[in-house]
């Protein structure tokens, strides 16, 4: 059985104008003209009626194992609400899906990539690369998700009107997500005369990621400055997908090793904690598309590989690190005392010019947000504003 319906105002991406069944499947023709086809075992897995439950609240009274193996559509129509009902052979069992819902999760390949995320890749003579968002106007909902979006997308954004007050750092980071803590805590970057970590230096830093040695990297990063140097303390920033997207262009071979090829890193500490983990320089997902960068040369673990790949790996890693530490590639900003830099720590490598703390003082806070809780938060936004966006498929990062 199929039925046809006439589109109506909302998007037309969203308004199924025609069901019916392909073998067992559901077919659905939409307003834009796309054609969708479900499997059955996919979209009776999916149901969330009151008596199969949830799987997003883990309230699930379904199995799989429940589902017979010739589940098959027996009849689909298009309600008034614009919702799809489906009733299933065998069993006799009916579920109602959403359209928006079903289109967003549209098995096709071009509906695949059109719900993958594609970041924006820049280098640092991008024309108006820098974004400077005002702390107290993301009290308005549209406004925070334009600061959500733009991290997102280009990997950083600069906060101003935080204040130089202590407590503002944590204050500020909840916005994006709930604070991940470790064993640094809400970490003050204050130069010492005898540092055991050389961000509490005064040293130039060279582009870097944070804390390859974990597992889990930080996802979200943030650099509050109370109070900064007169000259230097600039930081650096560089976009690691742009860099591994130029690496892949001039040295394929190069790429494949660091994108495939685990490196190691550690950190020893005074407290006593022994911190090691590896995984590629370069992740990937299964498709080829870069997801996350971790990497800090002066951490970098003995490699553990075959002696005869040792050289070339060698030579891979320094084709990289010669784009990276090319002052030409940096991005140079000088973050204002009560300002904040907000960036995305498995993509984006920054570093910092030197500075004399003799001449002035430099005080940093830092915390930082996983990437999970980032996501969480501008799916939160557009489900609020109803917006397909809220199923975008997003960079799983460099962890392990």
């Amino acid at each position: 059985m199929s039925q046809t319906q006439r589109s109506d105002a909302r998007d037309d991406r969203h308004v199924a104008v025609h069901v019916d069944t392909e073998g067992s499947d559901l077919r659905v023709r939409w307003a834009d003209g796309h054609v969708s086809r479900f499997p059955a075992i996919w979209l009776r897995h999916n149901c969330v009626c009151p008596e199969c439950g949830s799987t997003e609240t883990a309230r699930r009274f379904l199995r799989l194992t429940d589902i017979p193996r010739d589940v098959a559509v027996e009849s689909a129509r298009l309600n008034a609400q614009g919702e799809i009902a489906v009733a299933w052979k065998p069993g006799g069992h009916v579920s109602s899906y959403d359209s928006m819902w079903l289109r967003a999760h549209c098995l096709s390949p071009p509906e695949r990539e059109h719900r993958r995320h594609k970041p924006v890749l820049w280098h640092a003579r991008t024309n108006n690369l820098l974004s400077y968002e005002s702390y107290p106007a993301l009290q308005d909902k549209r406004a925070r998700l334009r600061f959500l979006e733009r991290l997102r997308d280009y990997g950083f954004v600069i906060l101003t009107d935080v204040t130089c007050e202590r407590e503002a750092t944590e204050k500020v980071a909840g916005v994006v997500g709930a604070l991940r803590m470790t064993n640094y805590g809400i970490y003050e970057l204050i130069s010492r005369p005898t540092p055991q970590l050389v961000g509490d230096t005064s040293v130039a830093l060279a582009p870097h990621t944070d804390e390859p040695y974990r597992h889990n990297p930080p996802g979200i990063t943030f650099f509050h400055v109370l109070a900064q140097s007169d000259e230097g303390g600039d930081s650096i920033l560089v976009d690691g997908y742009h860099a591994a997207e130029a690496l892949r262009a001039r040295n394929p071979a190069a790429f494949h090793l660091l994108s495939t090829v685990p490196a190691g890193f550690h950190r020893t500490l005074k407290e006593g904690r022994a911190f090691y983990a590896t995984g590629p320089v370069i992740r990937l997902d299964r498709e080829g598309h870069i997801e996350g960068v971790r990497l800090l040369d002066r951490g970098t673990a003995p490699l553990d590989i075959a002696e005869g790949d040792v050289a070339g790996y060698y030579d891979a890693l320094r084709d990289f690190l010669d784009y990276l530490y090319d002052e030409r590639n940096h991005l140079v900003v000088k973050i204002a005392a009560g300002e904040m830099l907000v960036f995305n720590n498995q993509r984006l490598l920054h570093g910092r010019t030197a500075f004399d703390p003799t001449v002035s003082h430099r005080h940093v806070r830092s915390c930082n947000v996983d990437l999970d809780e980032f996501y969480s938060s501008l799916r939160v936004a557009y489900r609020e504003l109803g917006r397909e966006e809220a199923y975008m498929v997003l960079p799983q990062g460099a962890g392990t």
